[in-house]
């Protein structure tokens, strides 16, 4: 594998580690209101979110100086599947077939562009 290629899903990985940090972090079903958003944006899980995805943009940066932007961003995509996965085992979410059509769509473009 390419190091570009490599850095660009341990990114991808890195970015996801942040929004599942931030979805544990966010009560579901009770909107937010300035009193909620100023406590939340304290919250060890969003700084440690913030914290990822800044890490995970220094290795994105870092795969672009080995590999091309149109190789290297479809790879991204990968988030799609990972996030539905992770929803659905660590929350709960609900895997609907329309769910998973979808990103096996995004995944079947990303493999044509990938071998394009």
């Amino acid at each position: 594998m390419k190091v570009g290629v490599a850095l660009a899903l341990v990114s991808a990985l890195l970015g996801l580690l942040g929004q599942l940090a931030w979805r544990a972090a966010v009560p579901r079903g009770s909107g937010l209101d300035p009193a909620s958003l100023a406590r939340l944006l304290l919250d060890w899980r969003v700084l440690l979110g913030l914290a990822l995805y800044g890490l995970s943009t220094l290795v994105w940066l870092a795969a672009l100086s080995y590999d091309e932007l149109s190789r290297l961003y479809p790879l991204i995509s990968v988030n799609y599947a990972l996030t539905l996965l992770a929803g659905h085992l660590i929350f709960g979410e609900a895997l609907t077939a329309a769910k998973v059509l979808g990103v096996a769509l995004i995944i079947a473009g990303v493999a044509i562009v990938a071998l394009g």
